[in-house]
């Protein structure tokens, strides 16, 4: 079944509210995996507690393990579309590594919960308990036995409580983190409010968007003009500088444009100056001589982050101008 962004949303909160409710049943039988029964003859109210969680465990097992199967499947699917950007699909890959993680093998004591149904059947019949019978007193080694199984039982319990923290933590960051969000983007009456650096953010959130990796993002002290560094599948670099103004009324001249094609970039690299201003004062005549760089203005800006248009559309679209 194929199923959409919103499909595999829906579906992965399924996951977190039936994970949700599995706490509720670890909390319960809590209690008894506490306190394993000692080297003693076996009492009737121990042992039905024993059976209770048991049957608790395997319930557990169960449940636990269809949750996990459909947050693998959900990410699965999540990696097959695609509109999900090169981020996202990097961190899908490392929760489904997770969620094949340690914490979902399987010790052998699973084979053998057949084994303890039985010994606990047994320690709860009722000839064990016949006033005055001595034939039927539990021996020193079926006791052991109980016990030894009792203990086995709650080595499980323990293993359902780590599947289910390691479960509930890929949760947790999947509804936490941006593997969900729709594609970036945003009209431009928002973009115009932004911060400096949230425009920074928005740029590389689009390339991201767009299939490049985001190498650096952020420009700071010796950024050489560059604020996103990102990268294709061919391996050929996009070096971004981004002049954000608020309301969108300011001017970049060609001396920015200069100053970033004039720095040390890594080979095979195509500066780039976006803006939701305007360029002037010669910049775009300089820029497409030689095509030592591409500008995006206002409008070709509405295009990528507003409209939803592709980089590669963009740009096409502005050599063509």
């Amino acid at each position: 079944m194929e199923l959409g962004m919103e499909g595999i949303r829906q579906r992965l909160d399924i996951v977190h509210v039936k994970l949700c409710r599995t706490a509720e049943t670890l909390d319960r039988y809590a209690t008894t995996a506490a306190h394993p029964p000692q080297h003693i003859v076996p009492e009737l109210d121990r042992v039905k507690s024993e059976v209770a969680l048991l049957h608790g465990v395997e319930k557990l097992d169960s449940e636990l393990d269809q949750l996990a199967d459909a947050a693998r499947e959900s990410l699965g699917a999540l990696l097959s579309l695609d509109s999900v950007s090169p981020r996202r699909k990097g961190e899908a890959e490392r929760l489904l590594l997770e969620l094949r993680g340690p914490a979902f093998e399987e010790s052998p004591f699973w084979k053998m919960t057949g084994t303890f149904a039985e010994t606990f059947t047994y320690a709860a019949d009722p000839l064990l308990r016949v006033e005055g019978g001595n034939l039927f007193v539990p021996t020193p080694r079926f006791v052991k036995r109980y016990a030894d199984h009792a203990t086995f039982v709650r080595v499980l319990f323990q293993e359902l409580r780590n599947r289910w923290a390691a479960l509930r933590k890929v949760m947790d960051e999947v509804r936490a983190g941006s593997l969900l969000d729709e594609p970036a983007g945003l009209p431009m009456n928002q973009v115009d409010v932004l911060h400096h650096s949230t425009f920074e953010q928005l740029v590389a959130d689009l390339l991201d968007r767009d299939g490049y990796r985001i190498v650096r993002s952020g420009g700071g002290s010796g950024d050489q003009g560059i604020d996103v560094l990102a990268v294709d599948a061919l391996g050929n670099h996009l070096a971004v500088q981004c002049k954000h103004f608020t309301g969108g009324n300011g001017r970049v001249g060609q001396p920015v444009v200069q100053h970033l094609v004039g720095g040390s970039h890594p080979p095979r690299t195509l500066p780039i100056v976006v803006t939701n201003g305007l360029f002037v004062g010669g910049a775009k005549a300089w820029a497409e001589d030689g095509d030592r760089a591409r500008l995006i203005d206002r409008q070709a800006l509405k295009r990528w982050s507003e409209d939803g248009e592709p980089l590669s559309t963009v740009l096409r679209e502005v050599a063509s101008e």
